[in-house]
């Protein structure tokens, strides 16, 4: 997915060269949508989704109480959106521009230079120097950009053109798929109108069903999926000798919003992590854990938002593997002796001190995971367990660890299944705060835990 919207947003970015998005104050804590004065008197779906999105941290307020609803967008909004709609790599340690026109001390800097380091934009001239951050985007281009991030303009060359006198004709194909597939709806006068500048509420909107699209299932409640009932296959091998995620399903658990049905999105990178890899992803909702429901997958991954009361012991004989991503969880299950307040935080590297496993993605020494200092989680297994990192200079706080099957847990109980712990409790800010290394060891560990023991 990520290779077709590279391709298709690049195609879209040079030929369009106004984008309107409008410019966000970033706030200071987590923002809900009571927060915003002009926002109160939505109606209550409307609500829920601009809370998702806000809670998120993909939208902030023009001020701390005005989110600005018709305010016109601007090229640096839609960097900011995209960026994190698409989970697109940040590098804040970045130093030179790449555009005159948008200096390091821009709010929208590192979004901007995501969009250009994964070839989504070579900016607004012809010559690529400038960026133009405030230019304004028309309806029409901003389904056309939807539609192509979406990986679906092969379906725009199908898609009977919309009859409506207000789009330009290269873009009837791209809206008529924003308006099937409910991204975009018309305008109160019967129109789409084509040519009109997109506003905040615009964006919000058609971002959230953008993102619904792009998640697929796994964006959906499920809190008691119905799983497969044959047998589980065993990992393909690709032709590089790697294990293959093709095709294996993950049952990954989450907390609930309070405000609605929805997942909380701290685990949504996680999910479009493991859906790149080929893993199939269904969502348990926390209070619906038991050792059944994971009957028929083959991976258990603990959500880092999981509320940990609901795990307990219960999954400590899963016959499946299974990542923690929380140290609570990790403690319960009677893998580490620590679990309470088991952090080391204002890290940015963990120190490798396996580099011949697997498990640390052919990293060595100290390799930083955080671009900025950000809580790191720990556990102590038995002395069992393979430790490939630990918080740096810290050798007893274990970061990555791991059990094979039939290894000893620190009660000295047999392991089912191989197990894993990752050391995450980014939430949302893994899209700001994690780094290119931080992803392979992620990718390591959730492709090793899932080959069979030699």
């Amino acid at each position: 997915m990520r290779k077709i919207i590279a391709f298709v947003l690049c195609f879209f970015l040079l030929s369009f060269t106004v984008l309107p998005f409008a410019s966000v104050i970033a706030q200071e804590g987590v923002k809900t949508v009571e927060d915003f004065n002009d926002l109160k008197t939505l109606p209550q779906e409307t609500k829920a989704k601009f809370d998702e999105l806000i809670r998120g941290g993909v939208f902030s307020g023009l001020s701390e109480d005005t989110f600005g609803l018709d305010s016109k967008m601007d090229r640096a909004q839609f960097a900011k959106v995209a960026t994190l709609i698409f989970s697109l790599p940040m590098d804040k340690t970045l130093a030179k521009p790449s555009f005159t026109d948008l200096g390091t001390d821009h709010w929208s800097f590192t979004y901007v230079e995501a969009l250009k380091k994964a070839g989504l934009t070579n900016g607004y001239d012809s010559e690529g120097k400038m960026y133009n951050p405030s230019g304004e985007v028309s309806r029409q281009e901003l389904a056309a950009f939807l539609i192509r991030g979406l990986g679906l303009d092969e379906p725009v060359q199908k898609a009977v053109p919309v009859a409506d006198g207000t789009v330009d004709d290269w873009a009837k194909g791209y809206v008529t798929l924003a308006l099937e597939k409910n991204i975009m709806t018309k305008l109160d006068n019967g129109t789409f109108g084509g040519k009109t500048p997109a506003t905040r509420k615009m964006l919000v909107l058609a971002s959230y069903e953008a993102t619904k699209i792009l998640a697929g299932p796994a964006a959906s409640p499920l809190p008691s999926p119905t799983p497969a009932t044959t047998p589980t296959p065993e990992p393909n091998k690709e032709d590089s000798g790697k294990v293959s995620a093709k095709g294996k399903r993950v049952l990954m658990t989450s907390d609930v919003n309070t405000s609605n049905p929805d997942f909380r999105k701290d685990d949504n990178m996680v999910v479009n992590r493991l859906q790149s890899l080929g893993f199939e992803v269904d969502r348990l909702a926390s209070t619906k854990i038991t050792a059944e429901a994971f009957e028929g997958y083959d991976l258990a991954y603990i959500g880092w938002s999981t509320n940990p009361k609901y795990v307990k012991k219960k999954l400590k004989s899963l016959p499946i593997p299974i990542i923690y991503s929380h140290s609570r969880t990790m403690g319960d299950a009677d893998l580490s002796s620590v679990s309470e307040n088991a952090n080391a935080d204002m890290q940015t590297e963990i120190s490798i001190v396996k580099p011949d496993h697997p498990l640390a993605a052919g990293l060595s020494g100290d390799v930083q995971v955080h671009y900025e200092p950000y809580r790191l989680t720990y556990g102590v297994p038995s002395k069992d367990a393979i430790v490939v990192a630990t918080v740096k200079g810290e050798p007893n706080k274990a970061t990555i660890f791991a059990y094979e099957k039939g290894s000893k847990n620190i009660q000295g109980e047999t392991v089912p299944a191989r197990s894993a712990f990752f050391f995450t409790n980014l939430g949302t800010q893994m899209n700001d705060y994690a780094t290119d290394e931080f992803w392979k060891l992620f990718d390591a560990e959730a492709l090793w835990v899932i080959q069979n023991p030699e």
